[in-house]
């Protein structure tokens, strides 16, 4: 699987030979929507967890991100976003995707039978017209052929950016409900960007209340 996907993803790259960098805006031979520069220059993590140890009772096993979210990941991730480009989640998935198989595969673990992303409300869906953390799991699980679920609903929370740990786990008490109940052993969470956990955690748990299974989160970045 492995094998396959490495062939996938390289075939994926040459098609998008040439193009405008998101970052640089020069028209050069991109990866990933990013010239080489730029695109080697990019705040990676660790092909580990990069969940905090200090975090205790976490419903997700692991944190899985292929970036620190910093700059300029979060140039580059804004108009995803924020300005309606639903497009860039073809840029993003297959740094996903190659992250986590190499995760998995280092860590000697099974990937998920599923991947579950993080729904939006239905006011925050209407007002941005898609859910970002639904385009990354469609893109990531085609990847990998994982299917993707959405058992998950949500209420209307306040925007969460501006907020501490603590006020955002206040923010998320009760906010989501599973509307599908599942039957499976292994499950990803996919959000766009991890912050405190607090959103994965708030999930998580909604689901473990109607079944037992591991979880992952898995992202495009992570805030450190």
């Amino acid at each position: 699987m492995v094998k396959q996907f490495s062939v996938l993803l390289k075939s994926w790259r040459q098609v998008c030979a040439h193009g405008v960098c998101w970052l640089c805006e020069q028209t050069v031979p991109l990866v990933d929507g990013l010239c080489t520069d730029c695109a080697m220059d990019l705040p990676y993590l660790p092909s580990h967890s990069c969940k905090p140890s200090s975090i205790n009772g976490h419903p997700c096993r692991a944190w899985f991100a292929p970036l620190s979210y910093q700059t300029p990941v979060d140039r580059w991730f804004a108009p995803f976003k924020y300005a309606h480009q639903p497009g860039m989640a073809k840029h993003f998935a297959p740094l996903i995707a190659a992250h986590v198989v190499r995760c998995y595969r280092i860590n000697r673990i099974f990937l998920p039978q599923a991947l579950i992303p993080i729904p939006l409300s239905t006011m925050r869906w209407w007002q941005r017209g898609y859910n970002q953390a639904g385009l990354l799991a469609e893109e990531v699980g085609r990847l990998l052929d994982i299917p993707v679920l959405y058992p998950l609903r949500r209420r209307y929370t306040r925007a969460s950016t501006a907020m501490g740990a603590r006020e955002r786990a206040q923010n998320l008490e009760n906010a989501f409900r599973v509307a599908v109940p599942l039957k499976l052993e292994r499950i990803a969470l996919v959000d766009d960007i991890i912050t405190s956990g607090a959103t994965l955690g708030a999930a998580g748990r909604t689901l473990h209340q109607s079944q037992r299974c591991i979880i992952d989160a898995w992202a495009f970045a992570y805030t450190p």
